[in-house]
């Protein structure tokens, strides 16, 4: 039976996905805590929970893109709140991003290594620090995730730390039909460019990086087959997601 969620990881099997889904193979493992797949029961506690806040994160991102978009609207564009606004959703959508990046990389930790207790689990950024030094300890599965190009984190969390810990803002600026975000640190411009196609960049490869991990976490527990592509993220706002995939390219002239 399909149903109808505003903002949810469910059941799906046989049906289109539509604009208001988002698969994503780290949905694969939430189970409500009153129907635990039997052959999942051992990974439950860290596979589900995590499954659960990643779809939590990807739902708020969906919120913060939606208010966004909003206002591009040529008749809200022009208004003065529109830079304010959109400047507190920037700075949400980085910090889930953020936060989602550790909650997936929470799970991944958890499988790294044959010998348990081994790997932080707080944490991307130290996850990374620690296979770079200890790339022996990972399974193969693993490496291949943590060796891939994470450029595009280390800028996420530059920008992330100057807005919690450095005292920069995300400015927002508008030339009255897109927005960039000026973003100034204690050492002078951390960044110019244009808003859209930084957001989404970061989305996509947010979601590339869940992907990968639930790859690698199928192979080295044995995912069931009919496990893989049974959930997916269900939402009345899941639509901007995909709005802004599409519409980031129009709004990426360079930063004046």
């Amino acid at each position: 039976m399909k149903l109808k969620a505003l903002g949810s990881i469910i059941e799906w099997s046989d049906w289109d996905l539509t604009e208001n889904d988002l698969y994503s193979g780290m949905f694969d493992y939430w189970d409500h805590w009153e129907s635990i797949d039997p052959r999942l029961t051992s990974h439950y506690t860290v596979l589900s929970a995590a499954s659960d806040a990643f779809g939590h994160d990807i739902v708020n991102l969906a919120t913060f893109t939606h208010e966004i978009l909003n206002w591009l609207d040529q008749s809200r564009i022009q208004d003065a709140r529109s830079v304010v606004a959109v400047s507190a959703m920037t700075e949400a959508f980085m910090y889930t991003v953020r936060t989602a990046c550790d909650v997936i990389a929470s799970a991944l930790a958890e499988y790294a290594s044959e010998k348990p207790g081994q790997v932080p689990k707080n944490g991307l950024r130290d996850l990374l620090s620690w296979s770079q030094k200890n790339e022996t300890r990972l399974r193969p599965a693993v490496t291949k995730v943590l060796t891939s190009d994470f450029d595009w984190f280390w800028k996420l969390r530059s920008f992330r730390d100057a807005l919690a810990h450095r005292g920069a803002n995300a400015n927002i600026a508008s030339d009255g039909r897109q927005f960039y975000l000026w973003l100034y640190g204690q050492h002078g411009w951390i960044t110019r460019e244009p808003l859209l196609p930084l957001i989404n960049d970061q989305l996509r490869k947010l979601l590339s990086f869940a992907d990968q991990s639930a790859h690698a976490i199928n192979l080295i527990i044995g995912m069931p087959a009919d496990r893989i592509k049974s959930r997916v993220l269900h939402g009345i706002l899941i639509p901007s997601l995909h709005d802004l995939s599409r519409e980031a390219p129009n709004y990426s002239n360079p930063s004046p």
